[in-house]
């Protein structure tokens, strides 16, 4: 299955609008509260939700089909070390059989 790639009018001028979207998203598939999943907490399933969020943010494409946003400015937007969000990405690719 493709990757849709998003117009700017989506993603907004900072990209706040669009991770906040996906925040929702995810929070809602796994029943799961934003404060939770922006938390410290280490517990398995909010551990998944996060790990969801930040494969989302790093399979958005621009219309050339690079990913929007960097593992430094997700990470920026999660509160947390890139290299943090880089583990996460690729642990949610190893569970779910997708492409990271």
């Amino acid at each position: 299955m493709p990757i849709r790639a998003f117009t700017a009018e989506e993603i907004g001028p900072t990209g706040l609008r669009f991770f906040q979207k996906t925040l929702a998203a995810v929070c809602a598939s796994h029943c799961v509260s934003p404060a939770d999943v922006m938390g410290e907490a280490r517990r398995a399933y909010l551990v998944r939700a996060r790990q969801e969020l930040a494969w989302r943010m790093r399979n958005a494409r621009k219309p050339t089909g690079e990913p929007r946003f960097t593992y430094p400015q997700i990470g920026r937007f999660m509160n947390r070390d890139h290299t943090t969000i880089i583990h996460a990405v690729r642990e949610h690719a190893k569970r779910t059989g997708r492409a990271w």
